[in-house]
């Protein structure tokens, strides 16, 4: 298949979604299709295009055997609000050009949000006659509604008109949770069209590893019960219970680290001095790809946060990397979320409510506690990932999705043998 990937981020990006979409893009170009990548200049997570792309509004270039096609983004120097949203619409619009420009595909594979992009794959699908899948990773504008960042009812009415559109003239569409699945079915989208395919982590670059390593040592923290969030600090995570549960075990041995960047750090540093808690909570830069299996590694847990507003419309990606690293987890979502479901049925986590600081820090003395049941729910964490969300099958669901959008048949896969580690 001649496929046209259209996502907002992608490599030397090296954090969040970037990650991902290379991997399908690369794996694809792998299983003998030609794959075509229509992304913004890159500049995320530091708000700056990178060198060398600066000053530029159109540039082709090759990576990994993908053609990629980079159109213009406004960089969003200030993590505000409406700079974020000129970030996400400054690429929507100029997206369209740069898929004027790509060669004819046989089908179009869009990544969502922002929900506009959906607009420019149609557009681009209409005239190069091809059909759209979505993919949809956050569920606009229903999460936006949810969280009061979209309030004006006009603006609601023209965003669920555009989402009720896309999914109409989508040809198929990819949803990452059951409960994701049923909004759709709830809004009438036909069952047929929508599939249920996870996020991913690639058991091959992930992988346990020993926790007292490099990056560990250079957080200085010795025995200490090493507590760490890795990822965005944005509208959809709820971390101030991290914070409040660090007041909580101020006098015993917990460190605790938020690496990442995002609209609510400011914030959450801010409750940090107030509790005057710099001895126990740190606040570091995202991490390079090629460091993260090793900061994932370096913890005794690792956290995950969804905003109780958010628990049927979202579900963390890197709840796959932290399992595939065989890591226990301390999620702090509600308890009929997706999040929380998917680590009991693999019994590798707890969950606490977000609003129980109380809760979460009893959860943390428990697991402190325990060494033996830390160990038992990583190597659980790293099995079931191996068994049901390694990167192999999840391409092989996106691969038959676009195969049948575009009426071609799929080639036998080349694929290397599965990680048997932990079955």
């Amino acid at each position: 298949m001649r496929v046209l990937l259209i996502a907002q981020y992608f490599p030397p990006e090296s954090v969040g979604p970037a990650v991902w979409i290379h991997q399908l893009a690369s794996g694809l170009v792998a299983r003998r299709h030609q794959v075509t990548m229509l992304t913004a200049f890159p500049n995320h997570p530091s708000r700056q295009v990178f060198e060398p792309y600066r000053r530029k509004f159109f540039q082709r270039e090759r990576m990994d055997g993908v053609e990629v096609i980079r159109t213009w983004i406004f960089p969003a120097p200030r993590n505000t609000f409406w700079s974020r949203v000129m970030n996400f619409g400054s690429f929507c619009a100029s997206s369209n050009l740069g898929g004027l420009l790509s060669s004819p595909p046989d089908v179009i594979y869009c990544i969502l949000p922002p929900l506009p992009l959906g607009l420019s794959a149609m557009f681009i699908g209409a005239f190069k006659n091809a059909p759209v899948v979505l993919n949809i990773q956050d569920i606009y504008p229903d999460i936006a509604i949810s969280l009061g960042y979209l309030r004006s009812r006009p603006a609601i009415s023209f965003f669920s008109w555009m989402e009720r559109r896309l999914y109409r003239r989508a040809k198929e569409i990819v949803v990452i949770s059951e409960a994701f699945r049923q909004n759709l079915l709830n809004k009438n989208v036909p069952e047929h069209k929508v599939h249920l395919i996870p996020n991913w982590a690639d058991s091959r670059e992930i992988r346990p590893g020993p926790k007292d390593n490099a990056f560990r040592a250079s957080l200085n923290v010795g025995e200490q019960f090493t507590v760490v969030y890795a990822g965005g600090i944005t509208h959809n995570s709820s971390l101030d219970v991290m914070i409040e549960a660090a007041r909580l075990l101020r006098s015993e041995p917990f460190q605790f680290f938020l690496i990442g960047d995002g609209i609510h750090k400011p914030a959450l540093q801010e409750l940090v001095r107030s509790y005057h808690l710099e001895g126990a909570v740190h606040f570091l830069d995202f991490q390079p790809w090629d460091r993260y299996p090793e900061v994932l590694a370096a913890s005794d847990v690792q956290v995950l946060t969804l905003n109780p507003k958010a628990t049927n419309l979202s579900l963390p990606s890197k709840v796959f990397k932290i399992m595939a690293s065989g890591r226990p987890i301390l999620a702090a979502a509600r308890g009929e979320s997706d999040l929380c479901r998917l680590l009991q049925k693999a019994d590798c986590g707890i969950c606490v409510d977000p609003d129980d600081p109380m809760g979460f820090s009893r959860a943390l003395r428990l697991l402190a506690s325990n060494s033996w049941d830390l160990e038992r729910m990583g190597k659980n964490a790293r099995r079931y990932l191996v068994e049901h969300f390694d990167f192999e099958r999840c391409l092989d669901s996106i691969e038959d999705v676009l195969a049948r959008a575009s009426r071609e048949p799929v080639l036998a896969p080349v694929t290397s043998a599965q990680d048997q580690e932990f079955r």
